[in-house]
């Protein structure tokens, strides 16, 4: 197991790539996992790939990047998929629509994938389920211990309460695949516009809500926009700027929600003791970090090395 573009599990017999973000080679691989279609677990790429994904990431990947795999297999959390030299289980990772996790097994044991997780869920999906395996990967995004998040009620009534604003139009910006959903369906609808990247996603996952952020069209005061990280705020708009880094940090201008579709430092670890692995690979993030606390709690746990410095086999 190592990490090569792509968590990379190679068994008796079989070789799988897990959400690849650049190139790579499709004949090395039996099957490529795709977790959910965040532009760092995902590239244009697996188009030539026999692809596992859910309905949700194959309309992402349509949308956005105007990508179908050649040969794909659709799968939802509870599935198990026999593919000849080893099972994969699917779970639901609660990180955004159509996210979900990963367990593979095979004769030598089983891995558990987690991709991005949010064990708290969200309004547009349920909190991720718990995960058993003989080796966890693990994300680590947040595996730092500075990141505590607040109850996620909490920061709707923050964001909606400065969303009916009346004096000021307001500009939320936040990743386009989870906070697109969720801001859709948490915003009365007459009064908020969508960035058009975000509205086309919206409709494709079916999440009704708001109108599509016509070209010369200006939000007023009492209006809300939802626009992607980088997008530019219409002037004089209050910025709403959603992500867990806010739960440490202070935006540039303007307000910082700590809203993240990812688990916090204690989800991270409360994750790692219920999966029962007997070894954990840390990836994403803070994996140092997250490792060394995982250590302390008597786990077995180090980041994820490179592509051929660990087998499978060595921890089973």
């Amino acid at each position: 197991m190592f990490f090569d573009g792509g968590v990379v599990v190679e068994g008796r017999g079989f070789k799988v790539l897990v959400d690849p973000f650049r190139p790579f080679r499709e004949a090395e691989y039996d099957a490529v996992l795709l977790t959910h279609g965040h532009s760092d677990h995902v590239t244009r790429h697996v188009r030539r790939a026999f692809a596992v994904l859910t309905r949700e990431t194959l309309q992402v990947l349509l949308v956005r990047y105007g990508v179908r795999p050649r040969r794909y297999a659709l799968v939802r959390p509870g599935d198990r998929l026999d593919l000849g030299k080893f099972y994969l289980h699917v779970l639901n990772a609660g990180h955004v629509p159509g996210s979900v996790m990963y367990v593979l097994e095979s004769r030598e044991g089983t891995v558990g994938l987690t991709g991005d997780f949010n064990p708290a869920g969200s309004n547009v999906v349920g909190g991720a389920d718990a995960v058993e395996a003989d080796v966890l990967v693990m994300e680590a995004t947040y595996g730092s211990r500075q990141y505590v998040f607040p109850p996620r009620e909490r920061l709707y009534g923050e964001i909606a309460a400065l969303a009916d604003r009346g004096d000021v139009p307001v500009a939320i910006r936040a990743g386009p695949l989870g906070k697109g959903q969720e801001m859709a369906r948490l915003l009365p609808s007459r009064r908020l516009y969508l960035e058009p990247r975000i509205a086309a996603l919206n409709r494709a996952l079916g999440f009704p809500g708001g109108r599509e952020l016509a070209r010369g069209v200006r939000p007023g005061p009492g209006e809300a926009v939802v626009l992607g990280l980088t997008s530019r705020p219409p002037p004089g708009s209050l910025v709403v700027e959603l992500s867990g880094h806010y739960a440490v940090a202070k935006p540039e201008r303007g307000v910082g929600i700590p809203l993240s579709n990812h688990a916090d430092f204690p989800a991270l670890l409360e994750a790692a003791l219920r999966s029962r692995a007997r070894r954990i690979y840390t990836v994403y993030g803070h994996v140092d970090e997250l490792a060394r606390w995982l250590n302390r709690l008597g786990l077995r746990a180090s980041r994820i090395p490179p592509r051929g410095q660990t087998e499978l086999t060595q921890w089973l």
